[in-house]
Order: structure tokens, then sequence, then C-alpha cells
């Protein structure tokens, strides 16, 4: 295989030490006859690349490690690409001449290499598996090579099928307690769920192009609920329940404002149990709510 790096010609992206990032380790422990480069680590981190929606992206690092070095160079490629920057042995070859072997070798301090590149994924590289492919060069000039790796893949967002959970939220029956006859005010507000992200639901349920995806189409759920929206314009059904009776009485239908508060008038009679409920849609879920009112005589 050709010895030169083209780098180029296989679409990987290479990170090449700025200049020499070695030193002495300080005291021999043995005796070591001259340079003999190795790499003695790859770390890449993270070995896994998730990416949630197009905007996002993700720096992975590979730190090198190794023995006599000098340089490195670190090459990126995705599966289905080749690389073709060199050898894929281990560099064991002889580092001296022949007629070195005739001569006792000076004592020989080894020095270590330790050097940190980086890459950015992003959302239109290539999912899938890729190689981590090292090509260093020793203080001799003898080149070594390692291999490493880490997935990338795309975690999209796919709406669950079920309805869009809705809620009722600071219903209230007032006043505490209340004369008989007199009137009662029922408010409060009905929100839908919002999605979590750039997607989120329109109270007119319009279908929003965000950022390339429909807005609408939100659930509450553990995985994709993020927060509450207004719900105008729906429906809701107001009923009473007398003190130690089990029947809800049927009272009156109002409509939720645009921004999904409401607001009516009843006649209190008895004590007893005031409630809201929105029975929901095809694609809205029902809610409930409800107020105990005591009733005193005049």
């Amino acid at each position: 295989m050709a010895t030169a790096l083209v780098a180029a010609a296989v679409g990987a992206s290479a990170l090449a030490v700025a200049g020499p990032a070695y030193a002495d380790p300080g005291p021999n422990d043995g005796h070591h006859p001259g340079p003999d480069p190795k790499i003695t680590s790859i770390v890449v981190n993270p070995s896994e690349v998730v990416l949630k929606h197009r905007h996002d992206s993700e720096t992975v690092s590979v730190t090198v490690k190794g023995v006599d070095l000098k340089s490195a160079q670190v090459y990126f490629v995705p599966k289905g690409h080749h690389w073709d920057g060199g050898g894929h042995g281990g560099g064991n070859g002889p580092w001296d001449k022949k007629d070195d072997e005739k001569t006792p070798a000076p004592e020989y301090k080894p020095i270590w290499f330790a050097e940190t590149f980086s890459k950015t994924i992003g959302w239109n590289d290539p999912v899938g598996s890729w190689s981590v492919r090292v090509v260093a060069e020793g203080v001799n000039g003898r080149k070594v090579f390692g291999d490493s790796s880490f997935f990338v893949k795309h975690h999209t967002w796919t709406p669950p099928k079920s309805p869009k959970g809705t809620r009722f939220v600071g219903f209230n029956a007032s006043p505490e307690p209340v004369k008989q006859g007199r009137k009662l005010s029922l408010s409060g507000r009905l929100q839908v769920a919002q999605c979590y992200g750039d997607r989120y639901y329109e109270y007119d349920k319009a279908r929003v192009e965000l950022d390339g995806y429909p807005s609408s189409s939100c659930y509450e759920s553990r995985k994709y609920w993020h927060d509450w929206y207004k719900l105008g314009w729906e429906d809701i059904d107001v009923y009473f329940l007398p003190k130690g009776s089990h029947k809800w009485r049927y009272v009156d239908t109002i409509e939720t404002n645009p921004d999904g508060t409401f607001y009516t008038k009843v006649k209190a009679f008895k004590s007893g149990t005031w409630g809201v409920r929105f029975d929901g849609t095809r694609d809205l879920a029902g809610s409930e709510a409800y107020d105990y009112v005591k009733v005193v005589k005049k």
C-alpha cells in the first residue's frame, strides 16, 4: 500500500500535531536500546454520538498516547469510505542498521507522547460506525499505526400514537362560602401539552412548519412532553354534584377564550362540588377539574 497520507482522496478529516508534543519522562527505569515508537492507547470520547435534530452537533475527542513518537495524525473515516493513507501494520520492523548490531547500543531514555485531537460531528455527517485511524511518526522516522472507532446515530422525534394531553389550571368557584341563592363565579384555564424543543401546539391547530417539522404533532408523554400551551375555542361542560349525592347534574356549556381562559356565573342553592369537563376530541385528551363550595343560609 502507498505510504503517502492522502486524506483528500477518501473524504477523511486529518488533524496533525502542530509541533512535537513529547517530554522526557525522567529517570530511566531500565536499559532501552534505542527509540522504539509505539502507540500505547487511543481513547475516543464519546464512543457514541447521538444527534436529536439537524442543528445538533457533538465534538468527538481522540487522545493518543505513545512512546518515542514525535507527531501523529488522526483520520476520521465513516463506514463505507475507503482509507488509503498507508500500511496497516504495527511498525514492527527493525529501526537500526545491521552494522549497529556489532556495537552495544547506548543507554536511551524513552520519550512519552500524548496529544488530543477533535472533530465535530453534525447532522449531515454519515450515521453508523466511524473508524479512527492514527498514523504516528517516531523520533527515528518510523511510522506506526493504531485504530479505534465510534458510532453516530440520529434520534429523530416520532410522535406517539395517542391524543395530546390537556389540563385545567386555576379552576376556582368563588366566593367560598356563598349565601344561598347568590351567584358563584367559575373561572380557570384550559391548556394543551406542548412539545419538547421547537415543536409546539398552536391553539388554532394550524400545521405551522418550524425548522422543517410540522409543529402540530405534539403529544403528552414522558419522552416528548415539555410544557403547556393555551387551548382556546373549545367547549367545556359545567356540572354540579350536591353534597350527599352520587349523581352529577349538567348545568351549562361554555367556550374557552383564545388564551384558554373561561368564566361564567351560576346560582348556588346547595353545598356541593362544582366541576368543569373537557370531553376531548380525536386529537385531544379529555380533562376535568373540581371545587367544593359550602352554601350557607341567608
